[in-house]
């Protein structure tokens, strides 16, 4: 509510600033994408963010992406680094997804946290499936999450989903 952000392009790739001056927890952000050849894409953002009143976190993160015909695959990588010591989070994340036809896509997710402050990795997968005719979508999605935030377990969620667009 309280943001300032611009965005601009230049030489192809897309630049974005922002800053948050919400009192409590003020952030900042800057981030750069841009297309390396045909299919190819890669981006790279660094943030600050305020996860207490007085606790800074440095946030840095990059991704590729490829796309070729109606296949896309991606890769990203995210470092959270707080203040304190030995609390940094590593989130590592791939994804394919593929595009049957112009109504039909399927997708196919995992990403790996690592936490400093926990013995245990969070994992996660994720699967779904989407139709789209005309302005109507139906679409289901399931997600299993091990270890959440680092701690023992195991989530599952399914999810149907039917949208209409008017």
């Amino acid at each position: 509510t309280q943001m300032l952000g611009y965005k601009t392009s230049a030489a192809g790739a897309t630049i974005s600033a922002a800053i948050s001056y919400d009192q409590n927890s003020p952030s900042t952000s800057l981030a750069v994408s841009m297309p390396l050849m045909e299919g190819l894409e890669v981006g790279a953002g660094m943030a600050t963010d305020m996860s207490a009143a007085d606790t800074e976190d440095d946030i840095t993160t990059m991704y590729a992406k490829y796309t070729m015909g109606g296949i896309s695959v991606g890769y990203q990588t995210t470092d959270v680094e707080p203040e304190a010591a030995n609390t940094d989070i590593e989130r590592n994340a791939y994804g394919i997804s593929f595009a049957v036809n112009d109504n039909l896509s399927i997708g196919y997710g995992v990403s790996d946290t690592e936490y400093d402050a926990a013995g245990l990795d969070e994992e996660n997968t994720g699967i779904g499936i989407a139709y789209t005719s005309g302005g109507m979508k139906l679409g289901i999605i399931n997600n299993t999450k091990d270890n959440a935030g680092g701690s023992a377990g195991e989530d599952e969620m399914t999810e149907f989903q039917l949208t209409f667009a008017f």
